[in-house]
């Protein structure tokens, strides 16, 4: 009876191979949670996956400073519209005259008599994914403001949508524009800039001309784009664009 309790008092001394076995347990929880921590915390810091651009093209930055030549309007293969091109610069033999330009100056609207096209303008900038944005109205044009002002020196950009589930958009008859017709940009300063169309050209989306309309130029030059070809009842979007492209005029 006494051994009974003897050995109550004085239990048998575990393995050492168990307390290493407690030890390792530990230890492998501890470096499963700074695991679990350290992936959780590199799905956070990840950036989301770029997103489609839009319609109107990509615009890098690397396209907004002054360049020596300005790049020639693209032409679309498969467009089957009549287009012609920009003209033909001066010989190498003759001096070039000093590209004529206007002081630098917010654009408030548009005018195309010959189309009828008619509205004011708002600005527009760029998205996350460094597409351009686009106008929310449909009715209402939009200067990009990240590029130059109409008349000033390089190419000024103003977009607009072509037509919505209503009816007509602002730029619906873009696409009837024809070189030698003229587009007036009334700007802040109360002054008209007055433009000449040299070309009108349509694009597939997937071969939108981004250094043509965005890129750098040694003129003052316009360009108006918007949505066009078909469209296409499963994306609900058109497949081409339209871009016309002016020349400021010297007064």
């Amino acid at each position: 009876m006494s051994r009974h309790r003897f050995q109550q008092q004085n239990p048998t001394p575990r393995p050492a191979t168990t307390r290493r076995s407690r030890v390792y347990l530990a230890l492998g929880v501890v470096l499963f949670a700074i695991a679990a921590l350290t992936i959780g915390r590199y799905f956070a810091q990840s950036p989301p996956p770029p997103t489609p651009p839009t319609a109107l093209g990509t615009i890098p930055a690397a396209l907004t400073s002054p360049a020596a030549n300005p790049p020639p309007p693209l032409r679309d293969p498969q467009a089957n519209t009549d287009l012609t091109a920009t003209p033909t610069p001066p010989s190498a033999s003759a001096p070039a005259p000093a590209p004529f330009s206007l002081q630098s100056s917010p654009p408030v609207s548009v005018r195309a008599s010959t189309v009828g096209i008619s509205s004011s303008l708002v600005q527009v900038g760029l998205n996350k994914d460094h597409t351009i944005e686009v106008p929310t109205s449909y009715a209402q044009a939009a200067w990009y403001r990240f590029g130059p002002t109409p008349g000033a020196l390089g190419p000024a950009v103003i977009i607009g949508h072509v037509d919505s589930y209503k009816g007509p958009g602002v730029f619906f008859n873009l696409g009837d524009m024809r070189p030698g017709q003229v587009i007036d940009v009334t700007r802040a300063d109360h002054s008209v800039a007055q433009f000449r169309v040299d070309a009108i050209n349509s694009y597939s989306k997937n071969l939108f001309p981004t250094e043509a309309v965005y890129g750098p130029i040694n003129y003052a030059g316009l360009r108006l784009v918007t949505c066009g070809g078909t469209f296409d009842d499963k994306t609900k979007n058109y497949e081409s664009n339209t871009v016309v492209f002016a020349t400021l005029i010297h007064p």
